[in-house]
């Protein structure tokens, strides 16, 4: 979702009919998700209103919300067979719910109906000028330990390819996530806000997707490449972490395996993410006039760009200027202000991670990622919300295809710039047939 005029020529391209996939997967691959679902009230203004002041909407829609139920939407739409774990109310609105998601190739038969009471749900106020969107949040009734029966969880892992979870009801999930590391399941956590009960699901996870802002607020550390290292620190068991970063693309960071070791001296990580960064940005220049990877449904045509990397691992280190007193100082700072906006301010200690401020012992050993994002100026963004939803949607269906990490990036933005081009979080993720085969990694 980049801007200016350099990111211009990769539009209007158009998708021949013989580029588009037409073909399925070659079998059904089911993948469980549990956390949120609800529905969005998205308000449409030309700029966001002033204390007390007053204004009309330009377009207002009702949509299916909910990180969980957009991010299964989104693998639903390239492929996969879904299955949802998710409770809302018994009310109309979560007939509604369900309706959408079942209409979509979506999996409801594990959602948990709490009768007499309402679903959750979401008002959304949409910056057209200022291309933000602001969520103010009604949750329904929370899924309890209680309702992650064993039936339940037998059923959900059956058969599964990978769990996914959004960060939230993390006493229930968790019950869910160590009986799938039981099993042999594969574990992809998000890490979008610091949440209560967080930091224990997280070190179940193989794969960890972070918003722009998790690391430095969850670790206290001042940079994105400190901030990721000591993520990489804490997380030992996760394999593969991704922190997306807006119209800035998105860094992985690939551990390394067994008998893989650096070829050089240690370097700290934001210099390698600034170094990876020239190098994509070069190459993206110098691609001129290339085919389309997709085709938005109003006929915007995007492409992702190149992802570079380091040849091999590297051995990560923090920035020499890191204070670890200023760390633990940030992120009781950023605690207290995310249990504040939650209605929980005397509970911040919830929010903190107990390894915050803990110096690592050694280096990280990780092959380094950097993919730009899909080329869209700022006149043509619609909407971003549900774009990171878009994206782990994207590396769900990656991963359990088989994709290559380099891959699965370029497949993530581009499927996230087409969710921008319209309004909501699920209006503009495409489908299979508007995506080129060779991104799919699929036979035309």
């Amino acid at each position: 979702m980049g801007n200016g005029a350099d990111n211009q020529y990769n539009l209007y391209h158009a998708l021949s009919p013989a580029q588009g996939c037409t073909t399925p997967l070659p079998q059904p691959i089911k993948v469980v998700g549990c956390g949120s679902s609800g529905v969005d009230y998205l308000a449409s203004v030309a700029a966001y209103p002033k204390p007390d002041q007053k204004l009309r909407t330009e377009t207002l829609e009702t949509q299916g919300g909910g990180n969980c139920a957009n991010a299964l939407t989104a693998t639903a739409r390239l492929g996969l067979s879904p299955t949802i774990i998710t409770k809302i109310g018994g009310d109309g609105l979560g007939d509604g719910i369900i309706s959408e998601l079942e209409a979509d190739g979506v999996d409801t038969s594990l959602v948990l109906r709490a009768k007499g009471s309402p679903s959750p749900f979401t008002y959304i106020i949409v910056d057209r000028s200022g291309g933000t969107r602001t969520c103010i949040h009604t949750p329904g009734e929370p899924m309890t330990p209680s309702d992650m029966s064993d039936a339940l969880i037998a059923a959900a892992l059956s058969g599964a390819a990978l769990v996914y979870f959004d960060g939230r009801l993390t006493e229930a999930a968790l019950l869910l996530a160590r009986a799938a590391r039981a099993r042999g399941v594969p574990v992809l956590v998000e890490g979008e806000r610091l949440r209560p009960g967080l930091e224990a699901l997280l070190a179940e996870a193989d794969y960890v997707v972070t918003s722009a802002h998790f690391p430095q607020e969850w670790t206290g550390e001042a940079t994105i490449g400190d901030a990721m290292v000591a993520l990489a620190q804490r997380l030992p068991r996760a394999r593969v972490i991704i922190t997306t970063r807006g119209t800035k693309g998105s860094v992985l960071l690939r551990r390394a395996g067994s008998g893989e070791q650096p070829s050089g001296p240690p370097r700290p990580l934001d210099d390698i993410i600034a170094d990876l960064e020239a190098e994509s940005l070069s190459t993206h220049r110098g691609q001129g006039n290339g085919s389309a990877d997709c085709i938005s449904l109003n006929g915007i045509a995007l492409s992702g760009g190149d992802v570079a990397s380091t040849k091999g691992v590297e051995a990560l280190m923090f920035w020499g200027g890191r204070d670890e007193g200023s760390a633990k100082q940030r992120a009781a700072a950023a605690a207290e202000a995310e249990a504040a906006r939650n209605a929980g301010g005397g509970a911040a200690a919830g929010y903190q991670a107990t390894a915050v401020g803990a110096p690592g012992a050694d280096a990280v050993l990780a092959q380094v990622f950097v993919s730009p994002a899909a080329g869209l100026p700022s006149d043509l963004v619609v909407d971003t919300t549900g774009a990171g939803d878009s994206f782990i949607g994207s590396v769900i269906y990656g991963l359990v295809t088989g994709m290559a990490v380099d891959r699965l990036m370029r497949l993530g933005a581009v499927v996230a710039a087409c969710k921008c081009t319209a309004l909501g979080a699920r209006q503009g993720l495409p489908r299979r047939q508007q995506l080129t085969a060779e991104l799919l990694g699929a036979q035309r």
